[in-house]
């Protein structure tokens, strides 16, 4: 080690007294920073051919990530904050591998070997920056002053390439994620070196990033193209996984570098609104969202989680902190070998970590531990613990419900992600069903999964896989009509006595919104959700509707123990309670290899009950 890092090291001691361990969500912060940092250290390349020295390949993927990079933050954040030389060396040869093969001559970074997007450039940009600012006391001189540089020409590249475009031209300007993000890396970029016209481009994108709130129920949009499209039921392209874990964290991020509390006030307002939809455990429900592909019931596969933007405000909103703790408690409980998995049943399925999720949200946690952000005195309890019956969110047709142990959501949401067919779930469908012993029962994925950013997502090729919502199916002519891909499906809602009740009017669609050659198949949905059990029906009452398959993915470890009581009774046996569901009709189990499918998105393995005869009901208690 040199001897100015050796002198910086001297007060480490010093720093971990000031900062401290003083609250759950720091020391958790600090605990888990260790084990990420320890489980990419000891993956990294420190031998063999120059240009790979640094690199960290997946084990999942079986390459290099592009925007491995990132983690140099992480590493040398570590470094400072335990005196450890090793996460410094880390850090560095990180860098230099960054600078050796994804840099490029005009000042970005390539996203990917296979991709060469640079919009991305903007996360590595706020990545350097925290750097330079909170560890530049146990960097070499020379380094710190090449970052420095490194850094300005980020920042002059974001400035002129990251714009925002026509609201109804697609691809004329990036999603709303890129253009908040933009604000932060201007803006810390303007602090660190010290650069007013930096800052003036910082507000700019702070400033029209906060016109992409919805009117109504205040959530973000502009996560499909063009930013602006409004669908034929009104709704706006809104992203729950990409809004909470970098559209809000970078305005936040701006708003505090930049001291702009009119973009402050807005985030924290937009905050409130979406922690709405965080399950008790932790979890962001995004079942429903434009981007739900990436959807991993922790957060998105590759964005940089909502730790750090949401502590900042907790002074303001004692609930945010109470999101960002639950959250990393369930990003702790997903984490296997040093490596955060894609999802709860990643281990228990056999299935490889990407280490993608790793490096992206070790960043908030090293950006969290290095700010002021403290715990409130008595943290309050999240929306959804909070017994309510329902609330709806018009501007994504959706609902929530929270009937007694029960939470539920329920959607008609109609907006596509670009081009993208099958991707959430829509038709009135049933997406989650979640409750406070047994966790998630029914959780949807996407309706047909698919690999829609190959170096970002795992293939299921060979896999036992399928859409995990509870639908009806019909396989006409090679392909499947489904009531919950049709986009122009009917929802409604009303109270009966102690029952909140939904009802669905659809038909079976395939992704082009197509019927099947023999004609239309109408599809009726209805779900009763009571204190002590969900009733779910779904039927297809035509005659051509008789040959569809009425199917219930139930969420199931392959640790767990489901057997069969009766041909129209089943029982799911879990930690602390048993989860049973009967039926009208008598259920199988569809043929797999292990008796579970898998799906990535988002991320469990399920029993595959099926109903044939186009009609089933169901209901679920726990006991």
């Amino acid at each position: 080690m040199k001897a100015a890092a050796a002198a910086a090291f001297a007060g480490a001691a010093g720093l971990r007294a000031e900062t401290g361990d003083s609250d759950k969500l720091r020391a958790l912060s600090h605990s888990l920073l260790r084990e990420w940092c320890g489980g990419l250290e000891r993956l990294q390349i420190k031998s063999g051919p120059r240009k790979r020295l640094g690199g960290i390949k997946c084990p999942a993927c079986d390459f290099i990530h592009g925007r491995i990079g990132d983690a140099v933050y992480p590493f040398l954040s570590l470094a400072k904050r335990d005196g450890n030389s090793r996460m410094l060396d880390a850090g560095m040869m990180l860098y230099g591998w960054m600078e050796n093969n994804v840099s490029q001559p005009d000042g970005s970074w390539i996203n990917d070997f296979s991709n060469p997007w640079k919009g991305t450039s903007v996360f590595g940009a706020i990545s350097l920056a925290e750097a330079v600012k909170h560890c530049g006391g146990i960097l070499e001189k020379r380094d710190l002053e090449r970052m420095r540089l490194r850094l300005g020409k980020a920042a002059r590249f974001i400035a002129s390439f990251i714009k925002f475009g026509r609201p109804d031209v697609k691809f004329d300007g990036p999603n709303i994620n890129y253009l908040a993000a933009a604000a932060h890396a201007l803006a810390l970029s303007a602090e660190v070196l010290d650069d007013p016209k930096l800052m003036a481009e910082a507000r700019k994108f702070g400033r029209g990033s906060v016109k992409y709130i919805t009117p109504k129920d205040r959530l973000v949009f502009g996560e499909t193209q063009p930013t602006g499209k409004t669908s034929p039921n009104g709704c706006k392209g809104v992203d729950l996984g990409y809004n909470v874990e970098e559209t809000l964290p970078s305005l936040v991020g701006y708003a505090l570098a930049a001291k702009d509390s009119e973009v402050l006030e807005a985030a924290e307002e937009s905050m409130k609104a979406h922690i709405e939809f965080m399950l008790p455990d932790g979890a962001w429900d995004n079942s429903w969202g434009t981007r739900n592909f990436k959807w991993t019931y922790w957060g998105s596969r590759t964005s940089d989680g909502c730790q750090a933007g949401f502590a900042a405000l907790a002074g303001r909103n004692p609930r945010l902190y109470t999101a960002a703790l639950r959250n990393l408690e369930l990003l702790e409980s997903c984490t296997e070998n040093g490596l955060l998995c894609g999802g709860p049943h990643f281990r228990s399925g056999g299935i490889p970590a990407c280490i993608h999720h790793t490096f992206a949200h070790a960043k908030p946690l090293a950006s969290l531990l290095d700010s002021p952000a403290k715990a409130p005195a008595a943290p309050p309890k999240l929306p959804r613990e909070e017994r309510y019956g329902v609330k709806s969110f018009d501007d994504i047709r959706t609902h929530l419900v929270s009937k007694g142990p029960f939470r539920a959501t329920v959607t008609a949401y109609d907006t596509e992600y670009y081009d993208l067919k099958n991707g959430h779930p829509t038709g009135g469908a049933l997406l989650m069903l979640w409750h406070e012993k047994a966790g998630p029962i029914f959780a949807a994925g996407m309706t047909e999964y698919a690999v829609i950013e190959k170096p970002n997502m795992q293939s299921d090729a060979g896999m036992d896989s399928m859409p995990l919502a509870p639908r009806a199916e019909l396989d006409s002519g090679g392909k499947k009509y489904r009531n919950i891909s049709d986009l122009s499906a009917r929802l409604s809602h009303f109270e009966d006595g102690e029952a909140s009740v939904f009802e669905a009017a659809s038909k079976l669609r395939d992704a082009c919104q197509n019927s099947p050659d023999s004609g239309e198949v109408e599809c009726r949905a209805r779900y009763e959700f009571r204190a002590d059990g969900v009733a779910v029906k779904i039927s297809c009452p035509s005659e051509s509707g008789k040959s569809a398959k009425i199917i219930f993915p139930l969420i199931a470890s392959s640790e767990e123990k489901f057997s069969a009581d009766s041909p129209t009774s089943a029982r799911l046996e879990k930690k602390g309670c048993r989860v049973k569901i009967s039926s009208d009709r008598p259920m199988k189990i569809l043929p797999t290899k292990t008796g579970r499918v898998f799906n990535f998105v988002p991320g469990f393995e399920a029993v595959p009950i099926c109903v044939e005869g186009g009609s089933a009901e169901i209901k679920i208690e726990v006991a």
